[in-house]
Parts: C-alpha cells; structure tokens; sequence
C-alpha cells in the first residue's frame, strides 16, 4: 500500500472515530434531556422537550450506525467501501 492510499485510509479512519465520537455524546445528551423532560411541570415544556430529546436520539443512533457500517465493509474486505 502506496503512502497516499495509507494517509486516506487513516483520514477515513479519524473521520469514523470523529463521528462515532460525537454521535455517543449527543445520544447521551439527548437521553439526559429525555429523563429530564420527565421532571416538568409545564405540558408545553414537556412536549418541546420530548420531541427535541427524541431528535437527539434519532441522531446520535444513525451517527453510530454508520461507523458501523463502514467498519463492517472493510473488515469484510470489500473493495467498494471507501469509493467515493
């Protein structure tokens, strides 16, 4: 392996880890936020809350999925995984 295929497969590699890094944070962000809503008082508050906190977790769960799914295709040593 040539040093520019090396030097892109560990940028793809940091960019991975970047992103499964963040998306850990804003899942546990938005369950904190969750648990939280819980606690209000106020039925508007509630519902913003909730939906907002959903949304985080809808977010922070796809962000760990495609790490993932990347991870998985070049352990599987499919040659496609990183044409772009």
């Amino acid at each position: 392996m040539d040093s520019k295929k090396l030097a892109v497969s560990w940028l793809c590699w940091l960019k991975l880890l970047v992103i499964g890094g963040f998306s850990l944070i804003l899942l546990l962000l938005g369950t904190n936020t969750l648990l939280g809503a819980y606690l209000i008082k106020n039925p508007l508050e509630f519902i913003m809350l909730f939906f907002s906190a959903s949304f985080m977790i809808l977010l922070g769960i796809t962000g760990l999925i495609y790490p993932a799914c990347r991870i998985h295709a070049v352990l599987k040593d499919d040659s496609n995984a990183y044409k772009q």
